[in-house]
């Protein structure tokens, strides 16, 4: 009787913390996961269209603790990055504003390791490279800055003015935007008007999105990024995505971990025939799904991916958005979530 139901009780709630404990292990290892891969061209990483190799080999964990909140692990944007790298001083942050200042048309901009403290938004308005010099990777190269604490459209990084086909690259480097406000629609890096290559960065930040890719001929490539966490400890964003693309602009997303955003990891509209095609990525961990498409004339494309934990549900479609797979990856997710709820005792 009573003593059999308690002993049931128990165990269903033995078996719950374990699932909750080891989903929060998996979320900490995936957002401290070192990307895979080698530097290829640019084209080589389009054509592929291959998912990432993830590691088989034990993950570091955080270095800091991070909450559970919502069911959610939270982290801090400050305990991705290396205690190391923390600096408040200007002078490489000063250097690379007058190296792109002097830049001509196609040159590459080699950054060494160390903190680049930006003052206010860096604009690229030219046809660049920037780039972690020879050995390098994201955790060596940080350039970061603080948000305005009032309303503005700029990014850290505003790249505006290139054509399609003439994008600005940016490889290997973590780009961090610091603090700001809860109605900045601000992101690490803003696309408007303009067109990006990202590869091989860690984007993050603490009020606001990853990447904003806005206007219709705004046009973004992720390749091989780590993205997150985007507002993912404050109280939201206007624009609180890891990455988005809005008002008509063009999104591409390939073989990169989303994690820890406040809202969807990739979004997509609204406003303006908004596209976006994502290949390869690993997302979780997001206030409202892994991927959103809003608006009548938005749509997003999807294949090869992996869906972790999120509050909602790994696709959100708002105003007539679309999200179209174009394999099987939603369904098995879909199967393995109704499997694992099946077998959770109710209680």
């Amino acid at each position: 009787g009573l003593a059999s139901f308690t002993m049931i009780l128990s165990a269903a709630r033995s078996c719950l913390l374990l699932v909750v404990a080891s989903s929060l292990h998996a979320a900490s290892a995936f957002l401290a996961l070192p990307l895979a891969g080698v530097r290829i061209s640019s084209a080589a990483r389009v054509s592929s269209k291959l998912p990432v190799s993830w590691a088989a080999a034990p993950l570091p964990q955080l270095r800091s603790r991070g909450m559970v909140q919502g069911g959610l692990l939270r982290v801090s944007a400050s305990a991705v990055f290396p205690e190391a790298m923390s600096s408040e001083d200007t002078t490489l942050g000063d250097e690379l504003v007058r190296r792109i200042a002097a830049a001509k048309k196609g040159d590459t901009i080699v950054l060494e390791k160390g903190v680049y403290n930006l003052e206010a938004t860096l604009e690229i308005d030219k046809q660049l490279t920037l780039t972690s010099a020879e050995g390098l990777t994201y955790r060596d190269v940080l350039i970061q800055g603080y948000a305005p604490d009032y309303y503005v459209d700029n990014g850290l990084i505003l790249v505006t003015g290139q054509l399609e086909n003439e994008p600005v690259i940016i490889r290997g480097v973590s780009v961090y935007y610091r603090e700001g406000t809860k109605v900045a629609k601000s992101s690490s890096i803003r696309v408007d008007r303009g067109s990006a290559d990202i590869q091989e960065c860690h984007l993050y930040a603490d009020m606001g999105s990853g990447l904003c890719v806005d206007g219709p001929t705004g046009h973004a490539l992720v390749q091989q990024c780590r993205i997150g966490p985007c507002c993912w400890n404050t109280n939201g964003g206007r624009l609180a995505y890891g990455l988005v693309a809005d008002l008509g602009g063009h999104l591409r997303v390939y073989n990169s971990e989303v994690s820890h955003c406040f809202k969807s990891g990739i979004a997509c509209g609204a406003g303006g025939i908004t596209e976006g095609f994502v290949s390869g990525c690993r997302i979780r961990a997001c206030g409202i799904s892994a991927i959103a498409a809003e608006g009548i004339a938005t749509v997003v494309e999807v294949e090869k991916c992996e869906f972790g934990v999120c509050k909602i549900d790994p696709m959100a479609e708002f105003g007539g958005g679309k999200c179209i797979f174009l394999d099987d990856s939603y369904t098995l997710w879909k199967d393995a979530y109704n499997l694992a709820n099946a077998a959770t005792p109710a209680l």
